[in-house]
C-alpha cells in the first residue's frame, strides 16, 4: 500500500520544489493534495486522511504548530521552516523531523528514510540516485511571485536588482518593474544564492550582478547599479565585504 502525504506551504515555488523532489526521491509516495494556509490545511487533511504531512511553520491564518495540534494521531509531521530555532518547537509538537529552507536533497533524503523506517512500504532510492542527490547543491530561489496592485507577477531572480524592506512587506526591484512580497529579508537570505546576493544594509539586499561600481567617501560607501537604475547605501555593519573591491 502506498503512503499518502499532503504538502502545506504558503509559498507556491517552494511548494512545487518540495513536490518535485519528493516525486524524484520517493516515487511511490502519493501526494494527495496541497494547501497554502492553516485553515485550508485542516480541511485538506480531514478530507484526505494522509499518513504524512509536510507542514510549513509560518503561514497565514493558523501557523504550522497550531495546525499540528489538531492533527489526528496517525499523521506523521515533517515541519518545513526557514529558521533552525524552530526545530525544538517542532519536536515538542510531535514532528518526526524538520526541513530547513532552502531545501537540500540530501537532507530530504534523510527525512524520507526516517519516514520509511516508521512503516511505509516504499522501496529505498537506488545507489546512483543517492549519489546524485547527496552531491547536489541546495536549491535556491529562481522565481519570485510579487504583487503589483491586484496583479501577481513571476519575476526571474536573476533579473532582480535589489530587495528592500517596506513595512510588513519587502519591495522587489527588477529590470521590468517593482512588486511586493511577504517574505522578510532574513527569510530571503536563506533562499538566495550567497554567491549572487549580499545584504548591504539592514533594510536591503543587492544582486551583485547588478552592481556597476562602489563609491567610497571616507567610511561612507554606496553601490551604484548598472544602467543608472539606482543607488544603495552600504551600512558599516555590512561594509567589510566590499572593502577589498
Amino acid at each position: 500500500m502506498k503512503a499518502c502525504a499532503v504538502i502545506i506551504e504558503d509559498e507556491p515555488l517552494l511548494r512545487a520544489e518540495l513536490r518535485d523532489q519528493l516525486q524524484l526521491l520517493w516515487p511511490e509516495l502519493q501526494i494527495a493534495g496541497e494547501a497554502a494556509d492553516g485553515v485550508a490545511a485542516l480541511a485538506l487533511i480531514d478530507a484526505q486522511q494522509p499518513e504524512i504531512v509536510f507542514l510549513d511553520i509560518q503561514m497565514p491564518g493558523l501557523n504550522g504548530l497550531e495546525v499540528a495540534a489538531h492533527l489526528p494521531p496517525h499523521c506523521q509531521v515533517v515541519f518545513v521552516t526557514a529558521y533552525a530555532q524552530h526545530a525544538l518547537a517542532a519536536f515538542d509538537a510531535g514532528a518526526i523531523d524538520y526541513l530547513l529552507k532552502p531545501l537540500s536533497g540530501g537532507r530530504l533524503l534523510q527525512t524520507i528514510r526516517r519516514l520509511q523506517a516508521r512503516g511505509s512500504a516504499a522501496a529505498p532510492p537506488s545507489p546512483a540516485l543517492l549519489q546524485q542527490v547527496l552531491a547536489a547543491p541546495c536549491a535556491y530561489l529562481k522565481w519570485i511571485k510579487a504583487s503589483t496592485g491586484n496583479i501577481l507577477r513571476l519575476i526571474l531572480v536573476d533579473e532582480i536588482d535589489y530587495f528592500q524592506s517596506e513595512g510588513k512587506y519587502t519591495r522587489v526591484v527588477s529590470r521590468g518593474g517593482e512588486g511586493l512580497i511577504r517574505l522578510s529579508l532574513k527569510e530571503l537570505l536563506l533562499q538566495l544564492n550567497p554567491a549572487q546576493f549580499a545584504q548591504v544594509h539592514r533594510s536591503s539586499i543587492v544582486n551583485l550582478h547588478a552592481v556597476e561600481r562602489i563609491d567610497k567617501d571616507g567610511t561612507a560607501m554606496a553601490i551604484r547599479l548598472k544602467g543608472g537604475r539606482g543607488t544603495l547605501a552600504v551600512s558599516e555593519a555590512y561594509a567589510r565585504q566590499f572593502r577589498q573591491m
